[in-house]
């Protein structure tokens, strides 16, 4: 079959070059099938506008989108009419409804992925609007089609919400393993830490995510502040965001710009050398989605530590050597702690990689396309 993926979600999510990809790993996962794939990825950079062809059978249009916040408009003038399904990152995108209906009116399957269905600016003005929108634009959608939720809590969402729970079929995110560094054990640790800027013996507390309220990067500085100087801690935060003036003057404040490393961003090329330089990584929001670097992190043996959130909570079940927390107290108290027995570490890497892989939900996917064809053909 020729089927799309659709991604109308601007800024950071799977931004090129610096993301384990969701829609890539579908994808691939999609032509490992046989099928023939197109992704259509919104940006609000016009620069970064290109075709990029992957592989046989997978091509990816990075595309300008006009844009609200996060959320992207597509031009379907722009899509090719023959496809027989796309699936969608959905969410809580406002901008869906007239993609519906140019999928019905070229007999496309509509397939929606959601992790969650309100906004995470709660109790603000701009998450009451954004709330407001989606209840009356795409949720009466929802309720109208097959559903692919990413966890059992977003599936409870839509329930909640009156989408029927036949509809609704949970499938995981996927971690992209033909991406990830296959020899990382074999490198040299030391001398990665040096070409950061780390000596042997720091012990490095890691964190990727963006710089705001949500991530919770100032109470992470507040975290790092307590227990500096308990153990030769540092702390290396990848990320950029509306929060930076605020982190600075935190930092300041609190005298540790010695010890904090900020890195705006690092290639996804290079990402394999900051979880191999970290001992720990730090998650500290309670709205998790999914979280892709905490996945990347036990795949490459970095102890977790993350508030329980919905995707920790999943991701991290039944994964020795890391911890999932009630508290930032908790927090604390793993990394002040013994360090993980490396067996561990190695037996969760595995597990993550068997349990979350994005063949699950191309399958999923593909029999939903298959089955809603098959009905409107009569079959």
């Amino acid at each position: 079959m020729k089927l799309a993926i659709l991604c109308t979600m601007v800024k950071r999510f799977g931004r090129k070059g610096f993301y384990n990809s969701q829609e890539i790993g579908l994808a691939r996962a999609l032509t490992g099938m046989g099928h023939t794939v197109v992704i259509y990825k919104g940006t609000n950079d016009k620069s970064q506008a290109e075709d990029v062809r992957l592989e046989e059978g997978l091509i990816v249009h990075y595309m300008f989108m006009p844009y609200f916040g996060a959320h992207g408009y597509l031009d379907t003038a722009l899509l090719d009419r023959d496809f027989d399904g796309m699936f969608c990152f959905s969410d809580q995108q406002i901008f869906l409804p007239h993609v519906v209906r140019f999928c019905r009116a070229n007999g496309i399957v509509f397939v929606p992925y959601v992790g969650t269905t309100y906004s995470l600016y709660v109790n603000t003005l701009r998450g009451d609007v954004m709330n407001f929108l989606f209840a009356h634009t795409t949720l009466p959608l929802y309720r109208k089609m097959p559903v692919l939720a990413k966890t059992d809590a977003a599936k409870k969402e839509l329930e909640a919400l009156r989408v029927p729970a036949e509809n609704i079929t949970v499938s995981p995110v996927g971690i992209d393993a033909s991406v990830l560094k296959k020899d990382f054990l074999s490198a040299d640790r030391a001398a990665l830490r040096r070409e950061y800027g780390f000596a042997s013996d720091d012990v490095i507390l890691l964190n990727v995510a963006r710089l705001d309220h949500d991530k919770r990067t100032l109470d992470l500085l507040k975290l790092f502040h307590a227990v500096r100087g308990k153990k030769k801690f540092r702390l290396l935060i990848v990320g950029e965001g509306e929060l930076r003036g605020a982190v600075d003057e935190k930092i300041a404040e609190y005298g540790i710009g010695d010890e904090v490393t900020i890195l705006d961003r690092v290639p996804y090329a290079d990402m394999w050398k900051i979880y191999v330089i970290a001992d720990y990584y730090l998650n500290l929001s309670r709205t998790e989605i999914f979280g892709m670097a905490i996945m990347e992190a036990v795949y490459y043996h970095t102890s977790v530590a993350a508030v329980k959130a919905i995707g920790p909570s999943l991701t991290l079940k039944g994964k020795k050597g890391h911890r999932l927390c009630e508290t930032d107290e908790e927090i604390i108290d793993w990394i002040l702690g013994a360090y993980p027995a490396e067996q561990d570490l190695c037996e969760s890497a595995e597990k993550m990689i068997r349990e979350f892989s994005w063949a699950r939900t191309a399958s999923q996917f593909v029999t939903l396309v298959e089955t809603q064809r098959g009905r409107a053909h009569g079959a």
